[in-house]
């Protein structure tokens, strides 16, 4: 058995996520021991382990890792997809591991252990089967660069985290785009492809001729599922998420509400140029879809720019919003 092509990375080793989870266990005994030793207060201490080991979950449940899982580089995603376990399996997982520990006092570690006799080859735990989640070991930068086989991308490219693996929508946008440096300036090569009515319908390429520029006056409306809506005036660039910042500086910055906190601190990038609307994902945690007349989601490749089609549904995290042109002057 091997992980969906969607993931980008491969099942963390058994000695690995052991050292990753001891790292943690550290933190919450160092918490513990030291709040007991200055206040010396048993209830004290046991409330900041509470609070503790409160965090880890929530940090689990939002981003798939700890402080060890993130030092090793490690993420826990949902097993059928490249995704955050979110609070339920989290909780699930969490529950499992510390019930190890108090009933074994070490059988914690025994339960991270499990993962060596999972014989699907995704060296799935106990609580992980409970879950249905994996562990993942993301690539480091310079790896992702060796096998995208282009070191030039390297300012563009984010420490990966759980994220969709690559995947072609060449045959889906009007344009597949590539981006390298070239003494300080970008160089795009564009090869033009008309847009479908369905999602990976097959299409042939045609000339940069053939690819009509558009007028880019007027504005471009942004409306979410929360009541959140924004304009901006056209052209524009727009960086968007839950405390997003500018690539470029004349970039446009939208924070966008989101009481669940699915939404990247910087999640995806939003331009409207003379060729239309393009969208990148700018290495999110929980990843961005294009949303189909069918309802059918099809996740964005990180840091791949992809034509948005006018009325297009996007879903960043939990968040859902719309795209739509108004045509003329701003009022």
């Amino acid at each position: 058995m091997t992980l969906p092509s969607q993931f980008v990375g491969t099942p963390a080793s058994v000695s690995t996520r052991i050292l990753a989870f001891s790292i943690d266990a550290a933190i919450v005994l160092a918490i513990s021991l030291t709040s007991w030793a200055i206040s010396g207060s048993l209830v004290f201490a046991g409330f900041l382990t509470f609070e503790a080991l409160l965090a880890l979950w929530i940090l689990q449940a939002n981003t798939g890792a700890g402080p060890g899982k993130a030092l090793l580089g490690l993420r826990v995603a949902r097993v059928e997809a490249p995704f955050s376990p979110g609070s339920g399996r989290s909780f699930v997982r969490g529950s499992l591991i510390l019930l190890g520990g108090i009933i074994f006092a070490a059988g914690a570690w025994v339960v991270q252990g499990s993962a060596a006799w999972d014989r699907s080859g995704l060296r799935r735990s106990w609580a992980d089967y409970a879950a249905q989640t994996v562990v993942v070991l993301a690539p480091r930068r310079s790896t992702l660069q060796q096998e995208t086989g282009d070191e030039s991308d390297s300012k563009e490219l984010a420490s990966p985290i759980v994220v969709a693996g690559p995947r072609d929508f060449g045959t889906t946008g009007r344009s597949h785009i590539t981006r390298r440096a070239n003494n300080n300036s970008t160089v795009i090569d564009a090869l033009h492809i008309p847009l479908a009515p369905k999602w990976g319908a097959p299409m042939k390429a045609k000339t940069s001729e053939s690819h009509a520029l558009e007028d880019v006056s007027g504005e471009l409306l942004l409306i979410f599922d929360t009541g959140q809506r924004a304009q901006f005036s056209l052209p524009v660039a727009i960086n968007l998420g839950r405390d997003p910042e500018q690539t470029e500086p004349t970039d446009a910055i939208l924070v966008v509400s989101d009481p669940d906190s699915s939404v990247s601190k910087s999640h995806v990038r939003l331009e409207h140029d003379r060729s239309g609307t393009w969208i990148t994902d700018i290495g999110s945690t929980n990843g961005t879809d294009l949303i189909d007349e069918d309802s059918e989601p099809h996740m964005l490749s990180p840091h791949a720019r992809t034509y948005v089609d006018e009325g297009t549904r996007i879903r960043m995290g939990n968040r859902v919003f719309t795209v739509s042109r108004l045509i003329g002057d701003p009022s």
